[in-house]
């Protein structure tokens, strides 16, 4: 028991912050990742509108990896709406804590989020972001309340946070 309270204090207490941003170790279902709070940058679109990234390439709903590079190539610079920011891209280009592989998490992996949901700044009603597209127009999101999943417009502004996986 001593063992297990130490590694949870441990394990609590090892968040990191960058530039007002946080990341938070979490493990679930026995892999583990770090998540990088970007809740602080305030809410933004998931990237380009009105056409499906090809071949279905963001769709997977458990590689978030794979469904953010898809994104990213596929939206660029996100000319079509004044080259906003978007959650992929940010997620992409970050470099927060030294690493260069941040992604935007995928369903699945959003629900791992999830179930550390008491660590983000994210308000009880809110929403944040999932990599995993469901049509031209539409995006998968998380309900902060709930932890249900819903399909909404691209261009709809809602938080995100960023994730990678540890070996």
């Amino acid at each position: 028991m001593k063992k297990l309270f130490a590694s949870i204090v441990v394990f609590t207490t090892t968040v990191i912050a960058v530039d007002a941003q946080k990341i938070i170790p979490i493990e679930h279902n026995g892999k583990k990742y770090e998540v990088l709070d970007m809740t602080a940058k305030g809410k933004i679109t998931w990237g380009g509108y009105n056409e499906e990234v090809t071949a279905n390439a963001a769709k997977s709903e458990s590689n978030g990896a794979t469904n953010t590079a898809a994104i990213v190539a596929f939206v660029g610079n996100n000319s079509g709406f004044e080259g906003k920011p978007y959650a992929a891209k940010l997620c992409k280009e970050s470099k927060a804590g030294g690493k260069e592989d941040w992604y935007l998490p995928s369903k699945d992996e959003s629900d791992a989020i999830y179930a550390f949901k008491d660590k983000f700044n994210v308000e009880e009603r809110g929403t944040i972001w999932t990599s995993t597209e469901a049509n031209a127009t539409q995006a998968v999101s998380k309900y902060w309340y709930t932890g249900a999943f819903y399909n909404v417009q691209k261009v709809d502004e809602y938080h995100f946070v960023c994730i990678r996986k540890v070996e």
